[in-house]
């Protein structure tokens, strides 16, 4: 039962979104406390939650999704799920399991324009022409971004887009709602249901008509998806 459990969200208190996810947690009797995303939870405080949600990714996510799976506490995105989404390569590989194209990976600078990215997500931003640990050529998309989100609430999955102008071009600024491509939503939706995500967030970007997925990640923020309630939902459901 969810009533008197515990659930730890490492996350900034004042997070737009999982703020109001822990009201609506708290109203239904658990117990919700923020932790410091940056420092690593030891094994007693670990062990003594029934839930953990990490909003942040972070060396220190990993150290305690680690501990959270040798002590049998169940993660809204576990120790497995942080690894293939939050290793660049990995995620794209997870991307192409399931049906996503993506931008052909060099380990030298390709001809032309091109995106340079690190291996692990929380080194760095892409950045256009600039250093990497792998590049990919800069494909010549529509300047709109598609972020798809979704998030499993123990017995349906919901999937938002968002259109955003790309970081790539300046600073991430959203554009408003659209309806999810059916093809690309049930792609998200495998992506959820192979890896155990339980929350994941996919960028996509068209090329002459045709989608292209270029990034995956495990910690999206879920500003502006109106997805609070799905998302406390899905807390719950670990809880149960």
């Amino acid at each position: 039962m969810a009533d008197e459990s515990r659930v730890g969200i490492l996350c900034a208190p004042d997070h737009t979104v999982f703020a109001a996810v822990a009201d609506t947690l708290r109203e239904r009797g658990v117990v919700v406390t923020f932790y410091d995303p940056e420092a690593p939870l030891d094994r007693t405080t670990v062990a003594d939650l029934d839930a953990i949600v990490a909003k942040k990714t972070r060396p220190a996510t990993f150290t305690t999704l680690r501990l959270a799976a040798d002590c049998g506490v169940p993660a809204w995105n576990d120790f497995v799920a942080y690894c293939i989404f939050a290793f660049r390569l990995v995620g794209l590989h997870a991307l192409e399991t399931v049906g996503f194209r993506t931008p052909p990976v060099s380990f030298t600078p390709p001809e032309g324009e091109y995106v340079a990215k690190t291996l692990r997500s929380w080194e760095g931003v892409p950045v256009r022409n600039g250093e990497g640990d792998f590049y990919q050529p800069l494909l010549p998309a529509d300047p709109v971004d598609h972020k798809y989100y979704c998030v499993d609430d123990g017995e349906q999955y919901h999937v938002r887009v968002l259109e955003a102008a790309s970081k790539l071009g300046g600073e991430k600024r959203v554009l408003g709602r659209r309806d999810p491509d059916p093809d690309l939503a049930a792609k998200v939706r495998e992506l959820a249901r192979r890896t155990g995500a339980h929350g994941v967030g996919v960028d996509v970007i068209s090329v002459d008509g045709e989608p292209y997925a270029v990034d995956v990640n495990p910690a999206p923020s879920f500003r502006e998806t109106g997805l609070e309630a799905p998302i406390a939902d899905s807390i719950r459901s670990l809880l149960r």
